[in-house]
């Protein structure tokens, strides 16, 4: 179980990384913030009774920036601890040094 989900997730990393990682840091950025934007803009709905949309409208002028810049900081180093992980398994499985074509 354990070794088809390393097949699995080795196979799927090689994939990624053809990609690039500036298609995986901006992808997994836009998908992560997008995320959390869209649960602060639920929780307001359904929770805020107290702020206006004109306070709300004013927060995303200072949250926006931040989860882009700082998912695209988490985000690049993701990319590199999943580049160690994939050339650790690499080397454990005998192949020669994996290419990082773009």
């Amino acid at each position: 179980m354990i070794r088809q989900w390393k097949n699995k997730r080795f196979e799927r990393w090689a994939l990624t990384r053809r990609k690039g990682q500036l298609n995986y840091v901006l992808k997994q950025t836009f998908l992560i913030g997008g995320a959390v934007f869209l649960g602060y803009l639920v929780g307001f709905i359904v929770f805020d009774k107290v702020r206006s949309w004109e306070e709300y409208r004013l927060d995303l002028y200072v949250q926006i920036p931040f989860l882009f810049v700082f998912g695209l900081i988490l985000n690049y180093f993701g990319w590199i601890i999943n580049e160690v992980i994939y050339e650790k398994e690499y080397k454990k499985r005998g192949l020669s040094k994996p290419s990082n074509s773009k």
